[in-house]
């Protein structure tokens, strides 16, 4: 029995084993069809998703390609300065490199934080230096970006003025200083608006390799103080013109009946009072000179030489103090058609600022001739002259120099208006008066420009010589 046992099993193995690969063929068959259905889904969902990315990041694919150049564009500027900063370091050495860098640094910030605006041009008159106070100044826009294509100035500036002194500091390699109004360019032309002019002072300094750096001040606030000052003082003036006029009429009412020898101090008063009603005219002839009104003169011919002398008569009680002489140099025949009483004036408060001025023992120069179209008149002593920083507002109103400044040391009490009234009585006749120091006596140089017709050519005037 067990052999046919055996062979019955024999026989039936490989049926089993048949039919167990049967299934798992079919298992891996379903396995791969379902596998296959699950990748091809996956993928066509990835495609769908992509698709629709790529839509979405076009405009954001722009920006990171400008990101990206800027990125580059930055990478190659780092790129030169650190080769800069190399050649520097391999040229000074790294600690003098790091001088040189911190100074740069130091004096950038100072240009920007300083009170009043800075520019700088090279000798091409490229702007290479703005502050954010010039540019305010100048009505320049975005400055900072506009200095790093290095413009011309005159692209951002148009000022004949500015262009003058940057030439005028150029040629003559020194400082110079312009006072001018600056009117902003029209932005539309098509339609003009009123642009408001702005006063501006100037000053320059020569630099390096035809390089100007230039200071501009804001007079606008300052003119607007001047202004607002004289308009005050006008007023005064005009309130004070009748109570001394009712002043002068009591004393000269009570002066006949005073005891004679009380009668020399009503004479002191009337002419005090003939004193102070003389400047309270002077301050409302600058006044209406402000305003644009000017004082009508009397012309007439007058003899210059005995003009001078009338004068020093007058001042002479106060020379004889301190024995100061004057000495006249011109043609005695010299006549001019001008206000007499307005020149005797001027000559008066020149020659009583002399005489104040000057040391004992000296003498006062005035001399006269004719240049050109013009008679000049020079006023020369042997003071102690003018601070060099005075000399830009001796003949502004109320103006003093400070006693400390002076060789002297001594204050003499002036009202600041001698020079003031001097400068309107010569504009008033259309000249020009300057001051200086001379440079051999050292003391005040005083020259006044008057427009001179010969008198031959004057109807009115008699045929003489000059």
């Amino acid at each position: 029995m067990q052999p046919s046992l055996f062979v019955y099993n024999q026989t039936n193995i490989p049926v089993a084993m048949k039919l167990e690969l049967l299934w798992l063929l079919v298992g891996i068959i379903i396995g791969a069809i379902t596998t296959s259905a699950c990748w091809f889904s996956w993928h066509y969902a990835q495609k769908r998703r992509n698709r629709k990315f790529r839509k979405r990041s076009r405009q954001v694919f722009k920006v990171k390609s400008l990101h990206s150049l800027k990125s580059w564009a930055q990478n190659i500027q780092q790129n030169i300065q650190q080769d800069l900063q190399q050649k520097y370091r391999d040229q000074f050495g790294n600690n003098q490199f790091l001088e040189y860098e911190s100074d740069r640094l130091l004096w950038e910030k100072i240009v920007e934080a300083a009170p009043i605006g800075y520019i700088q041009v090279d000798q091409d008159n490229h702007l290479n230096v703005c502050n954010q106070r010039a540019a305010t100044m100048m009505g320049i826009n975005n400055h900072q970006q506009g200095l790093l294509r290095k413009p011309f100035l005159l692209q951002v500036i148009r000022s004949y003025e500015l262009d003058h002194l940057i030439e005028q500091t150029r040629s003559q390699s020194m400082g110079s200083q312009v006072d001018w109004v600056f009117h902003p360019a029209i932005p539309d032309p098509v339609d003009p608006v009123p642009q408001q002019g702005r006063p501006i002072r100037a000053y320059s300094i020569y630099l390096d390799q035809g390089q100007v750096g230039i200071f501009l001040e804001d007079r606008q606030e300052a003119i607007a103080i001047a202004q607002q000052r004289d308009r005050w003082t006008s007023d005064v003036a005009h309130e004070l013109k009748t109570p001394l006029t009712s002043i002068r009429l009591v004393a000269e009412t009570i002066e006949p009946r005073v005891d004679p020898s009380a009668r020399i101090w009503v004479e002191r008063l009337l002419s005090e009072i003939d004193r102070i009603t003389n400047l309270v005219k002077d301050l409302l002839d600058l006044g209406q000179m402000d305003v644009g009104i000017e004082p009508p003169l009397h012309l007439q011919e007058v003899n210059l030489a005995a003009l001078v002398r009338s004068v020093w008569t007058t001042l002479e009680p106060l020379a004889n103090r301190k024995q100061v002489s004057l000495k006249y140099i011109g043609d005695e025949t010299t006549s001019l058609l001008v206000d007499e009483s307005r020149i005797y004036r001027l000559l008066l408060n020149l020659l009583d600022n002399s005489i104040k001025h000057s040391p004992a023992l000296q003498s006062i120069t005035i001399k006269a001739s004719v240049v050109d179209t013009n008679i000049e008149i020079e006023t020369i002593d042997a003071g102690e002259g003018f601070p060099e920083d005075s000399l830009p507002y001796l003949f502004d109103r109320f103006y003093r120099i400070d006693p400390s400044r002076t060789r002297s040391g001594l204050d003499y009490g002036g009202s600041g208006l001698g020079l003031a009234i001097a400068h309107q009585i010569v504009l008033l006749h259309k000249g020009t008066i300057t001051a200086k120091n001379h440079p051999e006596t050292g003391g005040a140089w005083i020259t006044i420009a008057l427009p001179y017709q010969h008198p031959a050519n004057n109807g009115k005037l008699a045929n003489l010589t000059a």
